[in-house]
């Protein structure tokens, strides 16, 4: 594992630290993100930015017989109404929750996912609906989150309803480079809420196919080997936590161990949480899945809201 570096100053000349972007896009999923993000804002002393996205029309120029030339393009500027007015209640909304933060927005034309993903390369949270209601091209959808999350420059949190906010901080953790981003934002988040922590490690048994060509499937570890693998999961998730349990010794941390597949068993580990952290290699647009199969399971089955910390980032 890697030295671990806290960052704890969140000063006004450093934008990625001082600047949380939300989409917006006039879905009731988006106004949740803002309110959640205005909560986030106010108790950290960042910024917020309301980012919505517009696909331009094609202009198009036909020339008829006679010299009259029509235009076939709505003006930028009208097509870009509708956005401003979308940001503007979601600043009113935020300004409602969090009086004291310092709010802005913007109208951008393109795909929402590239202006999003563009946008987060000056954040330090990037916050996104689940569900998105809205109709309209460009609107917030689960499967817009996933590919924000995959390809954003800095964490990426998709709210799935308010949380319990009397409730600890999930992390799933499975040993690999991948968890120690996670395990960073999860413990950092932990502190700063006085929130407790559950480090969640879910693993599978082992299995060989029964017969050649057969689905069907036996678990090849019983009795005693079952047990110190059970035992060998238990010291993987202990392992891995114990340097942040010292870099935070008052955040009260508690491991969980579940068995069964990360995909099933990891969003039932949710349930009563403030919030989930994941992490998340993020693959490249060429590369196979967006996202890892664990994340996607969290974002589409978690019970609060979820932040993914890709392997690349250093949040804190």
């Amino acid at each position: 594992m890697s030295d671990i570096r806290l960052r704890t100053s969140h000063t006004g000349t450093d934008r990625r630290l001082a600047t949380i972007v939300v989409g917006v896009d006039g879905s009731d999923g988006a106004i949740a993100a803002v309110r959640w993000a205005a909560r986030h804002a106010r108790a950290t002393g960042a910024r917020l930015r309301l980012v919505h996205a517009f696909k331009e029309s094609v202009s198009a120029t036909v020339v008829l017989p006679v010299p009259v030339s029509v235009v076939g393009a709505t003006p930028r500027r009208r097509r870009a109404r509708p956005g401003k007015r979308i940001v503007a209640v979601g600043a009113a909304e935020a300004r409602m929750f969090a009086p004291s933060v310092e709010v802005s927005g913007c109208v951008e034309p393109g795909g929402v996912v590239d202006v999003l993903v563009g946008a987060s390369a000056e954040a330090s949270l990037l916050v996104v609906g689940s569900r998105g209601l809205s109709r309209l091209r460009g609107s917030l959808t689960d499967s817009v989150g996933m590919q924000v999350s995959a390809h954003a420059r800095c964490p990426t949190v998709v709210v799935r309803g308010e949380g319990e906010p009397n409730g600890p901080v999930v992390v799933a953790v499975d040993g690999s480079e991948t968890s120690e981003p996670a395990l960073r934002f999860a413990f950092v988040e932990a502190a700063r809420r006085h929130a407790g922590l559950v480090a969640v490690h879910a693993w599978t048994p082992p299995v060989v196919p029964v017969g050649a060509g057969q689905a069907v499937v036996h678990t090849m570890a019983t009795g005693p080997d079952l047990t110190e693998l059970r035992r060998a999961a238990g010291r993987l998730v202990t392992g891995v936590t114990a340097p942040w349990r010292s870099a935070f010794p008052h955040v009260g941390a508690v491991e969980l161990v579940l068995e069964g597949s990360a995909e099933e068993a990891l969003p039932q580990s949710t349930a009563g949480a403030v919030l989930a952290v994941v992490g998340s290699r993020g693959r490249g647009r060429l590369s196979g899945l967006l996202l890892g199969s664990t994340s996607q399971a969290m974002l589409a089955g978690a019970d609060c809201p979820v932040v993914v910390v890709r392997d690349t980032e250093t949040p804190g």
